[in-house]
């Protein structure tokens, strides 16, 4: 087929999206939220677990076909389509080294959204119609998330608001990364949406940052706060009276750090983030770790099945294998190696690097900056899971690598966005 003209591509990117890939994209998302929604809800421990796993077994029957039918091998990028392709069938070892097939082990692939078998489809996100239209229902979905985990966190509170409860901890964790952390990128690329939508991912972000300090979870803390200030930087860059925001923002952080030290002292709501800010809470895992993995499997992982021996860790106190470590630079080299994470950063880290330095709109620069939190925020999380933010990396490989994409200008962009 004869390669199409930048002319070509740039039209394909404005136009809307056919009926056809409307349905399959709505039938993606909507299974999306299902399968999402069900995790979400049996993490709580307080619905029954048959419930939620039918939830999400009526969301793969939907996402799943749509991913099949919605995705394009055509790549135009040289080494792009070199590194992804390589990395996808790196990926299909991954699962079958080691893989066995029983019931309750295949069930609990299927509907694990952070360590399962999802995972590893991820990528395939970044073969979708990569239309403004597409980028529209992203935005809808991100918003149906945003809803949904403000629902969700005022039904659970009395849980969420437990101090130094196991549970109040994994409630936090789950329904944040896996329903709201999205919105941040709502306020990435703010002046695309209405005063309402950000007003609500605002307020996502900032719920989700003040529930991380009270349970003192340093990662997610550190995620909302890049979110957080990367957004106002944004903010600053395009709005007016630009000075004038700026000298505010100085003023408020100065009142913050002076005035504010003592209320963090004495304050409830920061006690638990001031006792855990120097505590050691994963060096025993890592050396764990690091004691358990041989040359090979530091080069090519442990399969998708794989584990390392770290007893008396995990709450029960009796488990002696752990397949989780939860740094996400070390949980993909754990199942593929660091032949995995190489092939990962180099397909992210350009890609991050195009969509920040190289763009001439919002849409690609907002794309480049998630990644980079993404990839920063590897390190304290795990990020690489079957979540909507995880996708929104790949959607924004594909965004960052299409040079048609990023040299569309901001005004061009809000007038096809008008016209969806």
């Amino acid at each position: 087929m004869k390669a199409l003209t930048s002319r070509h591509i740039r039209i394909a990117f404005l136009n809307q999206l056919s009926l056809s890939e409307t349905k399959r994209i709505n039938l993606f998302f909507l299974g999306f939220i299902l399968y999402s929604l069900g995790f979400a809800l049996a993490a709580t421990g307080l619905i029954n677990y048959i419930v939620c796993s039918s939830i999400q077994v009526v969301g793969v029957f939907l996402f799943f076909p749509a991913i099949i039918s919605l995705i394009n091998f055509r790549i135009e990028n040289g080494y792009l389509r070199i590194l992804f392709y390589l990395y996808l069938c790196y990926l299909i070892t991954i699962i079958f080294r080691g893989f066995i097939f029983e019931y309750f082990l295949m069930r609990n692939l299927l509907i694990d959204a952070w360590y399962g078998l999802f995972i590893y489809a991820t990528p395939l996100v970044f073969l979708f119609p990569m239309k403004l239209g597409f980028f529209k229902k992203l935005i809808d979905a991100t918003k149906l998330f945003a809803i949904l985990s403000l629902l969700i966190f005022l039904l659970f509170s009395a849980y969420i608001l437990l101090k130094s409860s196991d549970q109040a901890i994994v409630m936090t964790e789950i329904f944040s990364r896996s329903l709201g952390l999205a919105a941040g990128f709502v306020l990435f690329t703010f002046p695309y949406h209405s005063w309402k939508t950000n007003t609500l991912s605002f307020t996502v972000i900032i719920s989700i940052f003040m529930l991380a300090t009270f349970h003192g979870r340093r990662g997610l803390m550190l995620y909302m706060g890049l979110i957080l200030m990367i957004a106002g930087l944004i903010y600053l860059s395009r709005g007016e009276n630009r000075l004038l925001m700026g000298v505010i923002l100085l003023m408020l952080f100065s009142s913050v750090v002076l005035v504010g030290a003592e209320a963090l002292d004495k304050s409830s709501l920061f006690s638990t983030v001031m006792d855990r800010g120097l505590e050691d809470t994963r060096s025993t895992v890592a050396i764990c770790f690091y004691e358990d993995m041989s040359d090979r499997d530091w080069l090519i992982g442990k399969g998708l099945m794989g584990q390392y021996f770290c007893p008396g860790i995990d709450w029960d106190d009796t488990t002696l294998y752990r397949s989780v470590i939860e740094t996400g630079f070390l949980q993909i080299i754990l199942k593929g190696g660091v032949i995995s994470l190489a092939l990962l950063l180099l397909i992210m880290i350009p890609a991050a690097f195009l969509g920040i330095f190289f763009s001439e709109n919002l849409i690609s620069r907002a794309f480049g900056l998630w990644i980079f939190v993404g990839i920063v925020n590897m390190y304290p999380s795990s990020v690489d899971t079957f979540t909507l933010n995880y996708l929104m990396m790949w959607i924004g490989v594909a965004v960052c690598y299409s040079s048609e994409i990023r040299n569309l200008n901001d005004a061009t962009v809000m007038q096809y966005l008008k016209k969806l």
